[in-house]
């Protein structure tokens, strides 16, 4: 089949021109993609766009750039180092949100009114909204958790990670801990750990979509397909405009090789958020897969109408020459000749 031939060459494609982490994209060696999300509580898009800043420890310089409405945003060709991600927006707590690259690529950043009082959340916004306050958690349980945040500033994350598993044990129920926590046990690998947060942390707020989402990323990881489909199924049911949700469920659709239903994921968080390009890329996989060369050719070219790429083009090439090859005498693809797969590589 067509799809069985371009596949490996488009795995190739996808990797050097998505734009996103969660998209597993190429950078070069020395560098690497810092992106995420921010999140304002009770609301599902932003009324305009919204400043972020990357600042580099010891550094004057700043980078920039700014979420789309639904809260997404991307910083490219990140030098290794220590960084601070900065957010203000009126009205809000400020965040300053410590990362080290490489490390985990993708965060969320949650933004509370200045009306909530509490400690301040990891990365230093303030996340105890009205819920938490009326959670009864105990004063020491709060005191832990902004002194994590403090250790978090300060790089130590072992500290932290301790001080939030004491949280927890004097506030079993404290939500914004149990998410943090599963945050910090993830960026430092421990899977497992992070699992069993994520799962407390929604049962605690099953209207918050977050843990899910980062359950799905695990699994995902951890090459259960499976588990990934339901977990994001259900964050899907719970908050259909969710465009990074329905773009982690078309992944987990794609592996268990359900290639119309990830065609549909896809195609639901494109047109969530025109600016996903790797969600626009794993639609044109999900059309090879499927043997849609017209639609995968399609949308290429849609794609480079938007931004030009060499590499993408030379595929698109190689999909019309594919195409063209095929007649009623030669159904199979074995007869056509391809590039070899290592010449890309």
């Amino acid at each position: 089949m067509l799809s069985n031939q371009i596949v490996v060459r488009f795995t190739f494609i996808l990797v050097t021109c998505s734009s996103l982490a969660l998209a597993q994209r190429s950078e070069p060696a020395s560098t690497s993609a810092v992106g995420g999300q921010i999140v304002i509580s009770g609301k599902s898009s932003l009324k305009e766009p919204v400043l972020v800043l990357l600042d580099h420890s010891g550094s004057r310089h700043e980078q920039r750039t700014s979420t789309d409405l639904h809260g997404y945003f991307e910083f490219h060709n990140v030098p290794q180092g220590s960084y601070t991600i900065r957010v203000r927006l009126e009205g809000f707590e400020n965040v300053n949100y410590p990362v080290d690259v490489p490390g985990m690529p993708y965060v969320f950043i949650f933004l509370n009114g200045r009306s909530a009082r509490g400690p301040a959340a990891l990365g230093g916004n303030r996340v105890v909204d009205i819920r938490q306050l009326t959670a009864n958690i105990p004063k020491q349980a709060l005191k832990e958790y902004e002194k994590a945040v403090q250790e978090l500033k300060d790089h130590n994350t072992e500290r932290a990670i301790e001080r939030l598993e004491k949280s927890i044990k004097l506030a079993p129920d404290f939500y914004n801990a149990h998410l943090g926590l599963a945050q910090e046990y993830r960026k430092t690998g421990r899977l497992v750990a992070a699992e069993k947060e994520l799962t407390r942390a929604f049962e605690l707020n099953p209207r918050e979509v977050t843990p899910l989402i980062q359950l799905g990323e695990i699994y995902l990881d951890n090459n259960n397909f499976r588990g990934a489909a339901d977990v994001l199924s259900q964050a899907i049911r719970i908050e259909p405009g969710s465009a990074i949700a329905n773009y982690a469920l078309g992944r987990a659709r794609y592996k268990l090789s359900q290639y119309a239903e990830a065609e549909q994921a896809f195609t639901r968080a494109a047109s969530l958020d025109e600016d996903f390009e790797a969600a626009e890329l794993m639609l044109v996989h999900a059309y090879v897969r499927q043997g849609k060369a017209r639609a995968a050719l399609g949308h290429i070219d849609a794609l480079l109408h938007k931004s030009p790429n060499p590499a993408l083009e030379k595929f698109r090439s190689e999909v019309v020459a594919a195409w063209k090859t095929k007649s009623p005498q030669r159904s199979s693809t074995q007869h056509r000749k391809w590039p070899r797969p290592e010449s890309f590589l």
